[in-house]
């Protein structure tokens, strides 16, 4: 089982260990979260697009190449998950809007820096509940599930978020973005 499974699973014996699940929320503006995203490493991305013109919600200054990144610039909250699982330890963070609909998820996968993730989650923001109008229960949608490494340049003093030339995962990585990716219910590229 996986992240989203475990958590959501009651054993069926009741002598069964239950899952460990683990949830910390934290405020995060774009910026911060788009600074610290190129230090991660290789990602497993998956994302929601929105039909709705989004206006007032976007972060100044900060712009990104590929439209699959525009989830990313409306996160006003992080909520990282842990779960260990009989496949072993999952970690991913849901990217919450201000509305508290998930917009974007990143997994955590074997490639990945977790020394940045660690940073990432201890980075300027309250560590918080969330707002008390959050709407429970609902749930990200991922339209695709992208391995990404992210890159950061300037464009004439804007951010640009944009993605590094793909860079082969370990097999094992490949095989936990695989499994993570159908869990998902999404359709993996590279």
């Amino acid at each position: 089982m996986f992240g989203w499974l475990a958590a959501r699973s009651t054993p069926l014996c009741p002598h069964a260990p239950q899952t460990l699940l683990s949830r910390r929320t934290r405020r995060m503006t774009p910026e911060v979260l788009i600074r610290h995203l190129p230090g991660l490493g290789s990602l497993l991305y998956l994302h929601a697009t929105s039909s709705a013109v989004v206006t007032d919600a976007l972060a100044p200054c900060v712009l990104v190449a590929w439209r699959d990144f525009a989830p990313l610039l409306e996160t006003r909250w992080l909520v990282a998950t842990s779960v260990v699982t009989d496949d072993g330890p999952r970690e991913w963070c849901d990217c919450v809007d201000r509305y508290g609909r998930p917009r974007a998820r990143l997994h955590l996968l074997p490639d990945t820096d977790y020394l940045a993730w660690d940073a990432l989650m201890s980075s300027r923001g309250s560590l918080d509940a969330p707002p008390s109008a959050w709407p429970s229960g609902q749930l990200l949608r991922p339209d695709s599930a992208t391995i990404v490494n992210f890159q950061v340049r300037e464009l004439a003093g804007l951010m640009l978020l944009d993605r590094e030339m793909p860079v082969p995962l370990s097999p094992l990585g490949d095989r936990v973005a695989a499994h993570i990716a159908s869990a998902e219910s999404a359709v993996l590229s590279k």
